[in-house]
C-alpha cells in the first residue's frame, strides 16, 4: 500500500530542489514586481516591497488614473525592498526596471554604499543617439549626421568629436589616451609663483621627462596641532608616482609664532612626457583648521595652471581661457579684504566686493574668450583654471568634462523607453558583486530625485538571472 503522507513528505521538498537546480542550471530569470499604488505594495512581510515612507513626506497615498494604480515620489530617497528566493553570486546579473510619469532626473544606487547611477536623464530628450558602441551610446547636442565609422569607440571619439568639445560622461570613464591633450609643447623653462596660498591646492602641469620642484613652506600656527603639506603627483590615469611630506616647522601651539619659511626641493625622474596633476595638501591633522601656508613654487615647466578652488592671500594679476560661457566666483570673508577685481578680455567687467558680501559667494558670468584678472588678494576664487603666467596657459585635455553643460553625451548602462500612455520605463543593470545583502536576505535599491518636481511612480520590477 502506497504511503501517500510519506512521498508527500519527502517528494515535495525534492521537487522544490529541482526547481531550484532548474531555475540555475538553465538561467530562468527570477521576476520580482512591485505594483506601486495596488494593494499590499508597502507590505514588509512580502519578498518585494516599497518601504512605506508618506510619514516622512517622501511618498503620498495610493492613487489610481484610468486604472493605473501610482504613488507620487515627493522627496528623496526611497527604498525598494527585495528577498530573493535563491542566493546571489557575483555573477548574478540584476536588471532593474522603473515605470514612471515625470521630467525629474532620477538616480538609483544600491545597498551599502548607494553609488548613485543615472536611471533616467532628462535633459537627453534634447540630444540625438548617433553611436553605440556594446551598452555604451554616444550622444550629440547638434547632429551633425556626419560620422566616419571606426571599429572601437577609442576611434571614433577621437575622429568623430573636435578637440575642445565639451563631453559629458555617465557610467563611462574615458580613456586617458583620448582624453590627454598630446600637442602640448613644453619648452622645459624653469617657472616661479611668487603668490602665497592658503590650504590645499591642486595644479595641472606639462612635464618632459622629470619633476624638479621647489617649494616654500610657511605655518601660521593659529591653531594647536602640527602643519604638514603632502605632495603627490598623479598621472593622467589618476595613478601616484611621487609622494613626500613637508613636515611640521617645530611649533605646534596656537602662539600665532612665525618661522622663515621652509624650502624644500622634490625630485623625480624617469616621467613619461604628458600633462600631469601635482597635488599641495595641507594636512589639518589635529588642527582645529589647516592653517599653513605655500609662499612660492618653483617648478621645472612652463606650463602650469591651478584647479579648483584657490585662496591666494597677495595682490596678483591671473590669466585664464574660457571654452565657454563659465560662471566664476569670489568669496572674500574678512573686511580688510574688500576689494575690486578687474577683469579685462572678451568681456571687461569690475566686481565690487563690499562689506555687505563678506561671507557670501559672489557670481559673475563671463563669455568664452581669453581673460585676466587683478586681484587684491585673501579670497577664494573658483570657476575656471588660472595661470600666474601668461605663457604657463595650456590645454591639457583635449575635451572638457562637464556634466552640466555640453555639447556630448557618453552614456552606458542606461535604457529608457515610453509607451502610448505617457509611461516612461527605465532600465539599469547591476551585478551581485554591486552590492551586499541587507540583514543577509534583502537586495535594497535607493532611488534619489534631483530635482523639485513630483515623480508619478508606476511599478518596480526587479530580474534576477544566474550566471
Amino acid at each position: 500500500m502506497v504511503n501517500f503522507s510519506k512521498l508527500i513528505s519527502t517528494g515535495i521538498p525534492a521537487l522544490i530542489l529541482l526547481y531550484v537546480f532548474y531555475l540555475i542550471a538553465f538561467k530562468v530569470p527570477v521576476i520580482y514586481t512591485i505594483d506601486i499604488g495596488s494593494e499590499g505594495d508597502v507590505d514588509a512581510g512580502k519578498d518585494a516591497y516599497l518601504r512605506n515612507m508618506t510619514s516622512q513626506g517622501r511618498l503620498t497615498r495610493s492613487m489610481s488614473i484610468e486604472g493605473d494604480t501610482f504613488r507620487n515620489m515627493t522627496g528623496s530617497p526611497l527604498y525598494f525592498y527585495i528577498t530573493p528566493g535563491n542566493s546571489i553570486s557575483n555573477h548574478t546579473n540584476i536588471t532593474v526596471e522603473l515605470k514612471f510619469k515625470g521630467d525629474s532626473d532620477l538616480d538609483i544606487g544600491v545597498y551599502p554604499d548607494y553609488a548613485w547611477k543615472p536611471l533616467h536623464i532628462k535633459n537627453l530628450e534634447n540630444y540625438t543617439p548617433v553611436k553605440q558602441f556594446g551598452d555604451v551610446v554616444i550622444y550629440a547636442k547638434n547632429d551633425s549626421g556626419n560620422y566616419t565609422d571606426y571599429d572601437t569607440i577609442n576611434e571614433w571619439i577621437s575622429e568623430n568629436i573636435p578637440g575642445g568639445s565639451t563631453i559629458g560622461l555617465y557610467d563611462y570613464e574615458m580613456d586617458s589616451e583620448i582624453l590627454m591633450n598630446r600637442f602640448v609643447t613644453d619648452e622645459n623653462a624653469y617657472t616661479e609663483i611668487n603668490q602665497t596660498f592658503r590650504g590645499s591646492l591642486s595644479f595641472l602641469i606639462n612635464l618632459n621627462d622629470s619633476l624638479n620642484l621647489t617649494l616654500s613652506k610657511q605655518d601660521m600656527n593659529w591653531y594647536d596641532g602640527s602643519d604638514e603639506y603632502l605632495i603627490e603627483l598623479y598621472d593622467a590615469d589618476g595613478g601616484l608616482i611621487f609622494s613626500d611630506i613637508i613636515p611640521d616647522d617645530g611649533i605646534i601651539d596656537n602662539s600665532s609664532k612665525r618661522k622663515p619659511p621652509q624650502i624644500q626641493t622634490f625630485f623625480r625622474g624617469s616621467i613619461r612626457e604628458g600633462s600631469y596633476e601635482l597635488r599641495l595638501v595641507n594636512i589639518q591633522g589635529e588642527n582645529k583648521a589647516a592653517d599653513s601656508t605655500i609662499t612660492s613654487l618653483g617648478i621645472n615647466t612652463d606650463k602650469i595652471i591651478t584647479q579648483g578652488t584657490i585662496l591666494p592671500l597677495n595682490p596678483a594679476k591671473l590669466f585664464f581661457d574660457l571654452k565657454q560661457n563659465t560662471t566664476l566666483k569670489f568669496n572674500v570673508w574678512q573686511g580688510k579684504a574688500v576689494q575690486n577685481i578687474s577683469i579685462h578680455g572678451e568681456m571687461d567687467k569690475e566686481i565690487v566686493i563690499n562689506k555687505s558680501l563678506l561671507g557670501k559667494w559672489v557670481p559673475v558670468e563671463l563669455p568664452e574668450g581669453s581673460y585676466n584678472m587683478d586681484i587684491k588678494g585673501n579670497l577664494y576664487i573658483s570657476g575656471a583654471d588660472f595661470a600666474f603666467i601668461q605663457e604657463s596657459l595650456f590645454q591639457p585635455y583635449k575635451y572638457e568634462i562637464n556634466n552640466e553643460n555640453n555639447q556630448w553625451v557618453i552614456i552606458s548602462n542606461y535604457q529608457i523607453e515610453k509607451d502610448s500612455y505617457g509611461w516612461t520605463s527605465a532600465k539599469k543593470n547591476f551585478k551581485g558583486s554591486d552590492l551586499e545583502l541587507y540583514n543577509d536576505k534583502m537586495i535594497v535599491f535607493g532611488l534619489t530625485n534631483k530635482t523639485n518636481s513630483e515623480v508619478m511612480l508606476n511599478e518596480f520590477k526587479v530580474t534576477l538571472t544566474p550566471r
